[in-house]
């Protein structure tokens, strides 16, 4: 007979073995709070309410992670913040101090939605406040309002695939915040979301080699002062392309803009400084079609005027995720 004692240590020894097979892992659930030291996420996630990651704290996500956010009630009791003008209204990663979510080609780290049936909005963004030396890299952004916001914060972008959100990505520097926006955008695939790229409130943005296509509104939105380099991207079938909106300090040049819905280039009402967009190809060479794809100053006499000049007869060689 197997004594008692024995057969409780084997049962428990073979309990661990299981833990550790690949597929059966437990999922971690974080309910709404603060992370206060630095803390390690790997394996499956389920996130519940609000999460904080506090200044002086830094999150790291290993590769192959996967971060799914519960659809929790609008502005319910898990949100940790209210605040509708720089937060939103379902969970979302709350990042005062540093987050590092590094995968990899094989090992992509992935941010989703915890419905049986997902939807754009079921979560609410990657919010970063005020913070420095963060870094998303070769992540998938799934389902989200905003998948990652930059609020004053320095945040690297790169290599990773943004689809089905409401918005893939926005930035916007905050009154009394010393740290000002920087969001270089890099090498990702920003498809079939309802927005695409949001350069705003005098932010800094490098945006480039990013493929850039089949969003429902636009492909790339640079308004109230924001400041971007847009250059080697392909930004093709969204509804518009490129929009403009009281804003002036843009750098357009080396890209292929073709086949937008509505326009390529589209001024909205008060953009009344003239936007520089030479050196581009429109998927075209005759100017008057090129300029019939354009809403600016030749549509409405308020708007300021692109400079179309120089436009490129053949495709940007390049342009792109290399």
């Amino acid at each position: 007979m197997i004594n008692k004692k024995i057969f409780l240590s084997l049962a428990g020894l073979a309990a661990v073995l299981l833990s550790l097979q690949p597929g059966v892992a437990k999922e971690l659930v974080i309910e709404k709070g603060v992370i206060d030291k630095d803390t390690t996420w790997s394996g499956e996630i389920l996130v519940q309410g609000d999460v904080e990651v506090a200044k002086g704290a830094t999150l790291l996500i290993m590769p192959g992670t996967t971060v799914r956010f519960a659809k929790i009630e609008a502005f319910g009791p898990e949100k940790m913040y209210t605040d509708k003008d720089n937060h939103f209204s379902r969970a979302e990663i709350f990042v005062l101090g540093k987050l590092y979510a590094q995968g990899t080609k094989e090992k992509k780290i992935v941010f989703t939605s915890a419905e049986e049936k997902p939807a754009p909005g079921d979560w609410g963004a990657i919010n970063f406040n005020g913070t420095v030396d963060n870094l998303l890299e070769y992540c998938e952004f799934m389902y989200a309002q905003t998948a990652v916001h930059c609020h004053s914060s320095q945040v690297a972008v790169l290599y990773n695939t943004f689809k089905y959100n409401g918005t893939a990505m926005g930035s916007k520097n905050l009154p009394d915040v010393p740290v000002r926006c920087a969001m270089p955008v890099l090498y990702n695939l920003v498809t079939e979301n309802g927005g695409g790229i949001i350069i705003g409130g005098g932010t800094a943005s490098p945006v480039a080699h990013n493929e850039i296509s089949g969003n429902e509104f636009f492909g790339v939105y640079v308004k109230k002062g924001g400041r971007a380099a847009v250059r080697f991207n392909n930004i093709n079938k969204n509804g518009k392309g490129v929009i403009f909106y009281a804003t002036k300090e843009t750098l357009l040049r080396d890209n292929n803009i073709a086949d937008n819905q509505n326009y390529n280039i589209s001024m909205l009402e008060g953009q009344a400084d003239d936007i520089v967009a030479r050196n581009n190809w429109w998927g075209m060479t005759d100017e008057k079609k090129i300029r019939e794809k354009v809403m600016d100053k030749a549509r409405e006499e308020t708007l300021g005027k692109v400079d179309l000049t120089d436009f490129y007869t053949s495709p940007v060689s390049g342009a792109g995720i290399l």
